[in-house]
């Protein structure tokens, strides 16, 4: 059984852990190594994701047969506009229902906030979950790019509007 709950403060050694082992083998042969290591440094340390829960972002951990295994974000850009963060799921456990828990418990939640309303999803283009989002009803509304320090990466957003 599948359950996603909104993470709090004391969640953040739980996401720092999620990320450690899901963001690597979520960007396996799309980022280096040096990248992913900046991206966990960066986005994913304990103080990164403390600091992110007190700025407003939000996070959600899946929940399948007892074990954390998928996690994903959402911060509200504007009165309009959530920016979700890419799904992270256990690669043992894609295909299982998770990333789609996540993905609705998304959709849930910024409904409860504001309609009509957008949601956009910043992904690089070589993204093997990218046809995840496109099933989900994402469709590409622009380029963009994500600096990082001493490299840059050529991004799409994504978006679906909501009523």
């Amino acid at each position: 059984m599948i359950t996603v709950r909104k993470a709090t403060n004391d969640d953040v050694d739980i996401l720092q852990k999620l990320a450690s082992e899901l963001v690597p083998s979520s960007f396996k042969g799309v980022l280096t190594t040096a990248q992913i290591d900046f991206m966990l440094d960066k986005l994913y340390s304990q103080q990164a994701l403390s600091d992110a829960i007190g700025a407003g972002t939000d996070y959600f951990i899946a929940t399948f047969n007892g074990e954390d295994l998928g996690v994903v974000s959402v911060i509200q850009q504007g009165p309009n506009l959530f920016l979700m963060q890419k799904i992270y799921v256990n690669e043992h456990y894609v295909g299982k229902g998770i990333g789609t828990a996540l993905f609705t418990a998304v959709k849930e939640y910024v409904r409860s906030k504001i309609l009509p309303c957008t949601i956009e999803l910043i992904i690089n283009a070589h993204n093997p979950g990218l046809e995840f989002y496109k099933k989900k009803g994402m469709q590409k509304v622009r380029d963009t790019g994500l600096d990082m320090g001493d490299f840059f990466i050529n991004e799409e957003v994504y978006s679906l509007e909501l009523n």
